[in-house]
């Protein structure tokens, strides 16, 4: 999705997780807090101003407690397929199954097969290479903070600049009718876009699509 923009429209800040990417090796804790913290910080320190803060699945909860935290710093936020800020609750074999699957190459596949619907066979091998993988310890105390959510994901959202929902039609995880019940919920005023014939990962299954949707959002321009 990021390469459908040019470079000279926006600057791109692409964090990680503890325990996770060029933070694979930093502590704990691994938890909500923590992340909102890291992410805050990084933003402090940078002197980053008007920003937009994009977040998919998970990391839809750490921009919104971002944006809340630093509204002054905060242009626009937007969500994609969002795990609610209040939480999610899953069946337990799925549960387990995400719960315990770090390091499981052939079971991070079928994860990702079973949650997307166009997702290519490139990212796919990307995503569950053994050297990309988050640590055990991290993907368990994740699972466990984004599930129990947010205390403050059970009342209306307190950002009050320009919000972006973006579900998609075929998504398992987070389906349509989560994303515009906790849409119409918490952030009543906010725009709302469906990205067909894509599973829960659109910035991977259709990024033509879902950078135009954010390019038209932020009013960004979008290379062809």
């Amino acid at each position: 999705m990021i390469a459908q923009w040019p470079a000279q429209a926006i600057t791109i800040v692409a964090p990680d997780l503890r325990g996770a990417g060029a933070w694979r090796n930093a502590g704990g804790p691994h938890s909500l807090e923590q992340a909102v913290d890291d992410v805050a910080r990084l933003i402090v320190e940078d002197e980053l101003y008007a920003a937009a803060l994009v977040g998919h699945g998970v990391g839809a909860q750490i921009a919104e407690l971002v944006a809340a935290r630093l509204p002054d710093r905060t242009a626009a936020l937007v969500l994609i397929t969002p795990t609610p800020l209040a939480g999610n609750t899953l069946p337990e074999d799925v549960r387990t199954l995400l719960r315990n699957c770090s390091g499981d190459a052939p079971a991070q596949r079928a994860i990702r097969r079973m949650f997307s619907r166009q997702l290519p066979v490139n990212q796919l091998m990307r995503l569950t290479d053994p050297a990309n993988m988050m640590e055990k310890a991290a993907v368990k105390a994740y699972y466990d903070a984004f599930t129990g959510g947010h205390p403050s994901g059970n009342a209306p959202g307190t950002f009050a600049g320009p919000v972006l929902v973006i579900a998609a039609n075929e998504d398992p995880v987070i389906p349509i009718a989560m994303v515009e019940q906790a849409c119409s919920a918490r952030f009543p005023g906010a725009a709302m876009a469906v990205i067909e014939d894509s599973g829960h990962w659109p910035p991977m299954e259709q990024p033509q699509t879902t950078a135009s949707l954010l390019a038209s959002f932020l009013r960004l321009p979008v290379e062809c």
